[in-house]
């Protein structure tokens, strides 16, 4: 469902996260992240579910910057980074509005269930 603001938000997510990548390890977190976003795009009718994976890509996101750290800990990384390295953090923000917009779904959902 493309028309959904939720759809949109991770789809965004998932175009910018592949935006960017400097080492393996980071492009590794970077592909489950991207991974996950389209498989929460297409868990559109089971919303609880969607919400999580959503939690999870957020995590995965916000994981890539502990990740940098400990590149630039271990001098594989270095210590200056482009613009684009905000772009992960950007993901996650995106990923953190779809799951509000999936949640606001379902509780819509619950009340015209309980209306019925």
């Amino acid at each position: 469902m493309i028309q959904r603001k939720q759809t949109l938000f991770l789809l965004l997510a998932c175009i910018l996260v592949l935006l960017f990548n400097l080492h393996w390890v980071l492009f590794a977190i970077q592909t489950l992240s991207v991974v996950l976003g389209l498989v929460t795009v297409f868990l559109y009718k089971k919303r609880p579910l969607q919400a999580t994976f959503a939690l999870i890509c957020v995590l995965v996101n916000l994981a890539w910057y502990i990740a940098m750290v400990v590149l630039i800990q271990q001098g594989k990384q270095p210590e200056q980074m482009p613009i684009t390295a905000c772009f992960p953090l950007i993901a996650a923000i995106l990923c953190f509005m779809a799951r509000k917009a999936i949640l606001a779904d379902e509780r819509l959902v619950r009340a015209a269930d309980r209306i019925r």
